[in-house]
């Protein structure tokens, strides 16, 4: 048998906020993004070497721009989440005090 309020709706002064805003959700998804293709050329030079491919140098280029793009997407976040003040661990340190 169902507790008489389980149809209740939470009381939403109660419940905690986002962790993060939008923004910061896209800003380290685009992060996760590029750190994800960083890691598959990675891989795939990996790969290259592992089976002789003589010309595997062919990522150094590629990997080099994909790590830039993994800094740039990282230190967007990591500003915005600085300026913005929408991460929980910036939520955290504030309420303790630090």
């Amino acid at each position: 048998m169902l507790p008489e309020d389980s149809n209740a709706t939470p009381d939403r002064q109660t419940e905690e906020p986002p962790i993060y805003c939008e923004e910061a959700r896209c800003l380290l998804k685009a992060f996760g993004a590029a750190v994800h293709e960083l890691v598959k050329l990675n891989g795939e030079q990996s790969l290259a070497i592992a089976e002789g491919d003589l010309t595997a140098n062919r990522f150094d280029l590629l990997i080099h721009y994909a790590n830039e793009k993994k800094q740039n997407a990282k230190y967007a976040y990591l500003t915005h989440v600085e300026q913005h003040g929408c991460s929980q661990t910036t939520k955290t340190l504030i309420r303790s005090g630090y």
